[in-house]
C-alpha cells in the first residue's frame, strides 16, 4: 500500500470513529490525575494499560510506590526501525476540577482539563495505530508507546523509564497537542532553574543601620545585572521567579534569595549566560555581602534541538500532511516537553503531533474535534514512513 493511500485510509478510519473518541477523551478528562495524586494518575494508567492490550500491544504498568504509575506498551511488527511513542497522563488542575468543569463539546471544540495537554494526543496516537492495524499495516519493526506520570513537575521519577524506552531507538514522536495555528515542534529551549541567594549581616535599623549589611539591597543590585543578560543571546530568556528576605520593619535583613528561571536553545548559552552571571556576583553594591548561585541542572535542562535527523522527520511529517491537503510549519518553543529528554540522549525527536488546541494549564484549555482525522493520519504516516 503507498503512503498516500494509506493515510487516507487512516483519515477516514478516525473520522468514522470520532464520536468514539469524544467519548474516550470525555472519560479521560473525568479523571482527576494532577502530578502528586496518585489515585488519579494509576486510574488512568489502568485504562492505558487496557486500551493497549487491547490493539495487541504488550502492555504492562510500572509501579511507582508514592507517585503515579507508569505505563509502557510495545508492538511488534514485521518490518524495520524501532520509534518510541511518548505522552504523558498528569496535569496542572487541583482535585476537584474534573467535576466541576467536565468536558463539553461546543461545535467544533471539546473544552475540558486536560483535552489537549494531553489526553487528547494519547488518544490520537492509540486511534493511529488501531486504524493502521484495522488496514492491515504492520510494516514496522517495534513500536514503544510510553506514558509518563510526571511531565509536569521537575522532580522526575521515570527518567529511568525515559532512558531505558530510549534505547536503540531511530525516532521519538512525542503527542504533545499542536500550535493552535497547526504547527508541529522540531525545537524546544532548555531551561534551568536558579537561586540567588545573598548573605548580610542584621541590625537594628534605628539604632545602629551602619552595622549592617542588607541582603535585600544587594540581591536587587544582582538581580538587575542578571536581567540585563535577558536577549543577550538569540533566544536567552530569563524570569525572576519570586523574592524573599527579611524578618521585620525594624531589622536590616541579613539573608535574601531570588529563583530565577532561564531558556535557551543551545547548551552553550546557558554556560556563557552563566559566566556572565558568575562574573557579575564580583561587582557588589555592598562589598561585605555574600553572594551564591546554585543551578538546579536536570535533563530536562537540555534544550531539544533540531538536528539534521530530525529535521528529515520534520519534513517528512510535511510531505504527508500535504497528501492530506493541509500544511504545517515546524518551529522552535520556549517550552519543554519529554522531547527534550529523548533529544538529549541522541534520539531524533518530533513533537507537537497531537491534535490541534490551545489555552493549556487555565479554564479555557480547547481541542479542536476537526483537526483529529488530519493530525492523526499524519502521525500514523510517520509511523509508516519510519518503518518503510
Amino acid at each position: 500500500m503507498d503512503i498516500h493511500t494509506l493515510v487516507t485510509e487512516v483519515k477516514a478510519y478516525t473520522q468514522r470513529h470520532l464520536p468514539q473518541y469524544i467519548n474516550e477523551l470525555t472519560q479521560l478528562c473525568a479523571i482527576d490525575s494532577p502530578s502528586f495524586h496518585k489515585p488519579g494518575l494509576d486510574e488512568i494508567a489502568g485504562y492505558i494499560r487496557g486500551r493497549m492490550r487491547d490493539l495487541g500491544m504488550n502492555a504492562n504498568v510500572i509501579e511507582r510506590g508514592a507517585y503515579g504509575n507508569d505505563v509502557l506498551g510495545i508492538l511488534h511488527g514485521g518490518g524495520k526501525g524501532t520509534m518510541l511513542l511518548l505522552g504523558h497522563t498528569d496535569t496542572v488542575y487541583p482535585l476537584g476540577t474534573a467535576a466541576a468543569r467536565p468536558a463539553r463539546v461546543e461545535d467544533d471544540i471539546i473544552y475540558g482539563p486536560g483535552v489537549n495537554d494531553m489526553r487528547g494526543g494519547i488518544l490520537a496516537g492509540m486511534y493511529a495505530i488501531e486504524a493502521l492495524l484495522s488496514i492491515g499495516y504492520h510494516a514496522f519493526g517495534e513500536i514503544r508507546f510510553l506514558c509518563v506520570s510526571d511531565e509536569e513537575i521537575e522532580n522526575r521519577h521515570s527518567e529511568d523509564l525515559l532512558g531505558e524506552a530510549s534505547q536503540n531507538c531511530q525516532v521519538a514522536l512525542v503527542l504533545e497537542a499542536a500550535r493552535a495555528n497547526g504547527d508541529i515542534v522540531s525545537a524546544r529551549k532548555g531551561l534551568t532553574n536558579y537561586t540567588l541567594s545573598v548573605c548580610g549581616r542584621s541590625a537594628h535599623s534605628g539604632v545602629e543601620p551602619e552595622r549592617g549589611v542588607n541582603a535585600l539591597v544587594e540581591l536587587s543590585h544582582q538581580i538587575l545585572q542578571f536581567q540585563s543578560l535577558n536577549g543577550w543571546r538569540n533566544g536567552v530568556t530569563i524570569n525572576i521567579g519570586g523574592v524573599s528576605g527579611g524578618t521585620a520593619w525594624n531589622v536590616v535583613p541579613d539573608f535574601a534569595e531570588a529563583h530565577i528561571e532561564m531558556r535557551y536553545i543551545l547548551p552553550q548559552d546557558r554556560i556563557d549566560t552563566e559566566m556572565q552571571w558568575r562574573k557579575m556576583m564580583q561587582h557588589k553594591l555592598l562589598p561585605n555581602a555574600e553572594v551564591e548561585l546554585d543551578a538546579e541542572v536536570t535533563l530536562r535542562s537540555h534544550p531539544m534541538v533540531c538536528t539534521p535527523e530530525s529535521l528529515v522527520l520534520a519534513q517528512q511529517a510535511q510531505n504527508i500532511a500535504q497528501m492530506l491537503d493541509f500544511s504545517v510549519n515546524h518551529v522552535l518553543t520556549g517550552g519543554a516537553s519529554d522531547a527534550n529528554w529523548t533529544s538529549n540522549y541522541g534520539v531524533p525527536s518530533l513533537d507537537g503531533l497531537g491534535p490541534i488546541g490551545g489555552f493549556d494549564h487555565s479554564p479555557d484549555e480547547y481541542l479542536v474535534l476537526s483537526s483529529v482525522p488530519d493530525r492523526t493520519a499524519l502521525f500514523a504516516g510517520l509511523i509508516a514512513k519510519i518503518g518503510a
